[in-house]
């Protein structure tokens, strides 16, 4: 039986001067996919120049270069990640962050997630938030899905939904189908009031071996390059421009404080507060339980994660041997 090939799929734009660990999260996704597709949103900083050495490494990956609008900051990550899914070939996709790095010891249930659900469209995936090595928050998003042209993504592409032309052919039916109507009602109360067995059509939550573990922030200071840039890049975007105070308030940490676990917790009360704001509490975790051990965090991120001198993020060389031996 030939199984299902999976599209993974990532957009990016001066990826490497703002700190993502981009090319671990590449890497990491190989070996879940039959293609790797890149979108370069117009990086001007040296990202695009690594990405065509990654093609010329690995026939998986896939560059394309699409310049961003600059619309705004939702606007234009929705933009670029909608029109790189529609060049997904498998029968399956999946939507990986520059900043996001799957665990090695998810990739083969990932991997035969088609195989494991064949009957559902849609799959929600676990993540970890990090800042450095604290844990920030956790959180399941709709990620993965059959490549049936139903899914778009939503907000600023932190996770993918059912289009609006699709969910409108549903009401539509409804409408015409008292029974297909009751139906939906139904299904809908009893998946959420009591377990129901076999395998849902629409979506599914699945629990991964490991998490994918999202880092907001490698090393500090790349947190405030990466601020900086989206302040210079959607300078007329009020959500973005609100963020200089915080600009200026770790710039001054910074120069002060050489110690990166002390910034790292400054940028993650920060976020926090960035949540409070936004109506909804955030996880606070006691601090016994805030720091993940190096060891449960992907192999490929460990030497970032130690690494106390570093200022910024740097791609190490081994990397790109590694991603060249990667099938």
């Amino acid at each position: 039986m030939v199984k299902p090939r999976i599209s993974c799929f990532m957009i990016v734009r001066n990826t490497l001067s703002q700190g993502y660990p981009f090319v671990e999260a590449i890497a990491q996704a190989l070996p879940v996919c039959d293609e790797m597709i890149v979108g370069d949103g117009g990086s001007t900083d040296g990202t695009l120049e690594v990405l065509k050495k990654l093609e010329q490494l690995n026939p998986k990956i896939k560059v394309y270069v699409d310049p961003w609008p600059g619309k705004g900051f939702a606007h234009d990550l929705r933009w670029a990640t909608n029109r790189l899914m529609q060049k997904c070939r498998g029968e399956y996709i999946l939507y990986i962050q520059a900043n996001e790095v799957i665990h090695e010891k998810s990739w083969e249930y990932l991997r035969s997630i088609p195989e494991i659900w064949p009957v559902t469209w849609t799959f929600s995936l676990p993540f970890w938030w990090l800042v450095r090595d604290l844990w920030f928050g956790e959180t399941y998003r709709l990620r993965m899905g059959r490549n049936i042209g139903i899914l778009e993504a939503e907000a600023d592409a932190f996770t993918l939904g059912l289009k609006k032309t699709f969910m409108l052919k549903e009401f539509l039916k409804a409408l015409v189908n008292p029974y297909y109507f009751a139906r939906i009602i139904y299904r809908g109360l009893h998946s959420i009031y009591a377990y129901k067995k076999g395998s849902p059509k629409y979506s599914i939550p699945v629990v991964l071996p490991r998490p994918i573990f999202r880092y907001a922030v490698v090393y500090p200071l790349d947190y405030i390059r990466k601020m900086r840039g989206r302040l210079e890049f959607w300078k007329k975007d009020p959500s973005i421009a609100s963020v200089e105070k915080q600009i200026r308030e770790l710039e001054a940490l910074a120069s002060k404080e050489g110690d990166q676990d002390k910034i790292a917790r400054r940028v993650l009360d920060m976020m926090r507060a960035d949540i409070w704001k936004s109506g909804v509490p955030p996880p606070l975790y006691p601090d016994h339980m805030l720091k993940i051990p190096v060891e449960e965090h992907p192999k490929i991120m460990r030497e970032l994660i130690l690494d106390k001198e570093r200022k910024t993020y740097y791609i190490r060389e081994e990397l790109y041997r590694m991603i060249s031996e990667m099938k």
